[in-house]
């Protein structure tokens, strides 16, 4: 945990938040005892008023949560604050949590999803632009018990099975193999069930690079 003592001076604190590339430190007087925090905000504003400040002047009011709260919980503070200071299992001031940590952190959560979604979107495109619903009707007939009367509310599985259909994927004149992208559709599709069932706690970082390649792949050949 790199912090600063109250007793330390100001260049010390932006030293090492230079050092580190830390935007805060906090001021402590020992593993538990929090004293506030520094920040470049509060270095600035203390310097404007005084161009001698001293740590002391640049000190500002720290929150702190126990390791073991729910994250939600300290939105609150990190919106107002930027950050919250981290109480370890021993009662030690042990990390810190800044809006960019629960950025990166949400974002992580987020992708699989935003990416699934985007995929779905354009998919869908690709039938659209190359097959008529009543030809895709046809091909998904007893997928389910339900009849295919539009393109939205076809599935990753339906796109799967009209792509497969041998006139269609000759439709689209790809320069693919026909096998090899029905295979990598289908992972992508078993991964997406996965996530939207909520059975993974984390894709693996190879499979959001399928997504990625994948999309982009479409991308070059959705409006040919």
């Amino acid at each position: 945990m790199v912090s600063v003592s109250p007793n330390s001076s100001l260049e010390e604190a932006i030293t090492k938040m230079y050092l580190h590339d830390y935007s805060q430190l906090p001021v402590l007087a020992g593993p538990r005892t929090v004293k506030g925090a520094v920040t470049w905000q509060s270095i600035a504003r203390a310097r404007h008023r005084n161009a001698d400040a001293t740590l002391r002047d640049a000190t500002i009011e720290a929150r702190e949560h126990p390791y073991d709260k729910e994250l939600i919980d300290v939105l609150p503070d990190l919106q107002k604050f930027d950050f919250a200071l981290v109480r370890g299992p021993q009662n030690e001031i042990s990390g810190i949590v800044t809006t960019a940590d629960v950025v990166a952190a949400y974002g992580a959560l987020a992708t699989p999803f935003l990416l699934i979604g985007e995929l779905d979107q354009i998919l869908r495109r690709v039938l659209i632009n190359n097959v008529d619903i009543d030809t895709v009707s046809a091909i998904c007939a007893g997928d389910s018990g339900q009849a295919i009367e539009g393109f939205g509310q076809l599935t990753m599985g339906h796109y799967e099975r009209v792509l497969s259909h041998e006139d269609t994927w000759k439709s689209l004149d790809w320069p693919f193999d026909r096998k090899t992208f029905l295979k990598g559709l289908a992972e992508l599709r078993k991964v997406r069930n996965d996530v939207m069932h909520f059975n993974r706690d984390a894709v693996p970082p190879h499979t959001i690079t399928q997504f990625r390649q994948m999309i982009a792949l479409l991308r070059d050949y959705v409006d040919r």
